[in-house]
């Protein structure tokens, strides 16, 4: 099932998500709202449990109401996390795939999207020979990304993706389209909100410009 999903992102063009299917200053609060309301099909109580099991049954929208229901979270610190799933990358180079497993189950039961870590528990699982808890780790990933490429298709200012974390359009353009990154920058949009702006290259050497909206994890750096 992981290579299905795989396949897909890698090799379906980013245009076939230009639908717009979020608007931030349209719909996030009202989705937030959404998911503390226990008779919505998105409360996030409900969609918690089911993401937990690797349901992929989840829709777009469900995981992307997840998402911006994390930004409510008191665990949710996108700036002072950025280190942990690095910090597990480095134990993975070390070969120390039981700490990296332990950690990382941890730190996952209160930050349950954040990509980098999924990523790094699924390689460690994989080390350990365990491919089943592997590609779980490795389905939720894909089901972030494609939440985030439903949210809006990140080639224009005005249809940016919605990331949860400041580093998850690079995860995407790494990990979800397969490209590599090029120039970074960032900007505001016509509301002010902030953008993140990266260049992505594909193999056959052409360049897409990505737009990823934030302005939930800049606002946490401030508090």
């Amino acid at each position: 099932m992981i290579t299905k999903l795989i396949t897909f992102l890698s090799f379906t063009p980013l245009f076939i998500f230009g639908q717009e299917n979020f608007n931030y200053k349209r719909d996030f609060e009202n989705i937030l709202k959404e998911t503390k309301n226990k008779n919505s099909e998105l409360y996030s109580e409900n969609l918690m449990e089911r993401y937990t099991k690797t349901d992929t049954t989840l829709t777009d929208k469900q995981m992307l109401s997840l998402l911006i229901s994390f930004t409510d979270n008191k665990n949710y610190k996108p700036y002072k996390d950025l280190g942990f799933g690095r910090n597990l990358y480095q134990l993975n180079e070390e070969e120390k795939f039981d700490e990296v497993i332990k950690s990382g189950n941890e730190f996952l039961a209160t930050h349950p999207f954040d990509l980098k870590t999924l990523y790094e528990v699924s390689y460690a699982y994989h080390k350990k020979d365990n491919k089943i808890l592997a590609e779980n780790y490795l389905i939720k990933a894909m089901l972030i990304f494609k939440a985030m490429l439903y949210s809006g298709d990140g080639k224009s200012m005005e249809t940016p993706a919605f990331a949860l974390s400041p580093t998850d359009g690079q995860d995407l353009i790494k990990k979800g389209i397969s490209a590599k990154i090029g120039k970074m920058g960032s900007g505001h949009d016509k509301n002010g909100y902030f953008i993140d702006i990266l260049d992505a290259i594909f193999e056959d050497g052409t360049t897409q410009t990505l737009y990823f909206i934030i302005p939930h994890a800049t606002k946490k750096m401030f508090e």
